[in-house]
């Protein structure tokens, strides 16, 4: 076993490696899982951010600019081109109300005549829109006006204030019921998160690690030597440099569950230790995945560029197939035909149903133990096309 040995001291020698792929991504999806488990008691609209430009200064301006900013925040805004210009192009504002000289007289003449409601002047951001929201309610508003001036006698602070009284006594109100974050499945929807993205570690961090390791491992070219002078069968060596390149992807594995389980310990408290046991089995056979395609990219002659790069390329394309960053449900049918030809779609796929699992039976562990057979044979598979190209290598 002294070719096992060694070469999981060579890629364990890789602690920055190791630090990267595990405690980093870990991280991330830490912080992934807390964003999801993070929620809201209470509700509260959306307010948008509203500059008002008053060129007019009359009472139906006025009572327009106090309408605008009681329905989001207001920000101050100098009346220049360049200012709106800017309000524009940087987003300073959602929506940016310019009242024209002369407005206010203009509606009452136009109300009083029957004559067409002169236009306000706006500019509405692109980003969202809460600004053209914005923009209906002012001009409703301003419509509110030019009906009461068109239709009764009344002057224009007489119009003013019927409008805010009919505003103020407005008695439906939209009610709006919270509802409080839980978990609705069998594991806790943070613990799902946090393992779902641990994909990219297990598959591309222990690639990495892998193939770096053992291309280190070559260049130490007395070490190789005397490795392959020993009295051992090309089969056993092959056998050990394959329990090495295992026992790095189980130790990924296993720093990716402790790392998990202690991030989201809370969570977990009450959960059946079972489903939690169920749900690391499609992620141990992945880990085995990425054992056989880092023991590939060193079949292939990888460099350490060559390495890191198909590895993260590998995973991020895996990951966003398979469901890590995009739902599964909200796949279209030509993507998820694609998708089912990727290990970790499997694997998502399986830890999924756990997760909407009641309880534990023994349908959901025969489905969860065969879609893990599935990505085991993916790992099978790429160790075969690994070993006939070091094969090839050897004897070249």
């Amino acid at each position: 076993m002294q070719l096992f040995r060694l070469a999981g001291h060579v890629v364990l020698r890789h602690r920055g490696l190791l630090a990267l792929y595990v405690v980093m991504l870990g991280a991330f999806g830490w912080l992934m899982a807390s964003y999801v488990g993070t929620g809201s008691s209470s509700y509260e609209a959306a307010r948008p951010t509203i500059a008002v430009i008053d060129r007019d200064g009359s009472a139906v301006s006025e009572a327009l600019s106090d309408y605008a900013a009681e329905t989001g925040e207001l920000v101050e805004l100098p009346d220049t081109a360049y200012a709106l210009q800017d309000a524009a192009a940087k987003d300073l504002a959602n929506y940016v109300l310019v009242i024209p000289e002369g407005y206010g007289g203009a509606l009452e003449a136009a109300a009083r005549g029957g004559a067409e409601m002169p236009a306000l002047e706006c500019v509405v951001s692109y980003s969202d829109a809460s600004g053209s929201l914005a923009d209906q309610r002012v001009r409703a508003y301003a419509q509110q006006l030019y009906a009461l001036l068109a239709n009764t006698g009344l002057s224009v602070d007489q119009a003013v204030a019927c409008a805010e009284e009919a505003r103020a006594s407005e008695g439906a109100q939209l009610e709006v019921g919270v509802i409080e974050p839980g978990d609705s499945g069998a594991l806790p929807t943070d613990y799902l998160v946090f393992m779902q993205f641990s994909t990219y570690a297990l598959f591309g961090g222990t690639a990495i690690l892998i193939a770096c390791g053992l291309r280190s491992l070559g260049r130490d070219q007395p070490v190789t030597t005397r490795l392959f002078a020993a009295p051992v069968s090309d089969a056993a060596r092959g056998t050990q440099l394959a329990l090495a390149c295992l026992g790095v992807g189980l130790a990924v594995w296993a720093a990716m569950g402790v790392l998990g389980t202690l991030w989201c310990a809370g969570s977990l408290a009450g959960t059946d230790v079972r489903l939690v046991l169920l749900a690391q089995v499609p992620l141990l056979a992945l880990a085995c995945v990425g054992s056989a395609y880092g023991y590939l990219l060193w079949g292939l002659g990888a460099t350490g560029d060559l390495a890191h790069a198909a590895g993260n390329m590998g995973s991020m394309v895996l990951t966003f197939l398979g469901g890590t960053w995009v739902q599964q449900a909200s796949m279209g049918a030509a993507v998820t035909a694609v998708a089912r030809l990727t290990p970790i779609w499997w694997v998502i796929h399986a830890m999924g149903a756990v997760y909407a699992a009641d309880g534990l039976t023994g349908e959901l562990a025969a489905s969860v133990l065969a879609q893990s057979a599935i990505v085991a044979l993916f790992a099978v598979a790429t160790a075969a096309v690994g070993t006939a190209l070091a094969r090839a290598r050897a004897r070249s």
